[in-house]
């Protein structure tokens, strides 16, 4: 799982960042 928030590896730094927090809002937006 390196790579994840790193920088390096199949996902990286920002896009993983925000691919969490989409997964976050979804899941609170679920109301």
């Amino acid at each position: 799982m390196d790579g994840i928030f790193g920088g390096k590896g199949f996902f990286g730094g920002r896009f993983a960042f925000i691919l969490f927090l989409i997964l976050i809002l979804l899941f609170f937006g679920d109301d």
